[in-house]
Parts: C-alpha cells; structure tokens; sequence
C-alpha cells in the first residue's frame, strides 16, 4: 500500500490541488468567522464582503507561495484578485441572493452551501489566472 507521501509526490496536480485544498481551509474558517462575527451587527451582505476580502489577504500569499508555488507579480496578484471579485460578488453574492431572496433560506444557513459552491469554482478561476498571468510574464 502505498504512503500519502508517495501519493502526494506522485502526481504534481494531486499534491497542488490539495494544497489548495488546505488554503481553503484556513481561508474558509477565517472568511466564515468573519462572515458570522460581522452578520451580528450588519446584512449578510457586508459580512459576505467583510470575511471574504480579509480572507483574500491570507489565501494570496498561501495560493501563490505554497498551492501553486509561483513568485509574487502583479500579473498574478492582479489575476487573483480578479479571480476573487467574480467569485465573490459573481458566484457568492448571486448564490446568497437565490438561496435567500428566491429559496427563502435563513442567510446564516445560505452562507454554507453558497460557501461549498463556490469553492469549486474558485478553484477553477484562480488556477486559471495564476497560470494564465505565468503565460504573460
């Protein structure tokens, strides 16, 4: 049976997408301890901004120093950010918006799926600008 190690070594894809995997972690349980913090005394709206752009500062710096092992540049630092405001007030505020206004779900219970969903797209989005800003250096 072979280790996590060899598993994680053996496929440069794998091993990056799981350190993404564990970025979201960290950035998630910032974002949502924000997002539940600030929404005691503000709509779900500015706490959805609130936690998201002070997770972003986190999830920069691990995205682009650890996940996908690039250098800081402004192309890529342009290219997550980008990623991160259609994700942001594309996919999150167009979920929560749905879930609350059209599915009339409790915000602080939207916030969770809205949260899962948009993980896989942001995935998506960042992986493309981070290698999309490495074509252009």
């Amino acid at each position: 049976m072979r280790s996590i190690k060899e598993i994680y070594n053996s496929d440069p894809k794998l091993g990056e997408f799981l350190r993404f995997c564990i970025v979201g972690v960290i950035s998630t349980a910032l974002d949502a301890a924000i997002f539940y913090l600030v929404r005691l005394f503000a709509s779900y709206q500015v706490a959805l901004v609130s936690g998201y752009c002070l997770s972003l500062i986190v999830n920069y710096l691990l995205t682009i120093y650890w996940t996908f092992k690039k250098k800081p540049t402004t192309g890529n630092l342009v290219g997550v950010i980008a990623a991160h405001m259609f994700n942001l007030f594309v996919v999150r505020m167009s979920l929560m918006w749905i879930f609350v206004n059209v599915a009339d779900i409790p915000d602080r219970i939207a916030y969770i799926p809205t949260l899962l969903i948009s993980m896989v797209t942001n995935f998506l989005v960042v992986r493309f600008a981070v290698n999309k800003a490495e074509k252009i250096k």
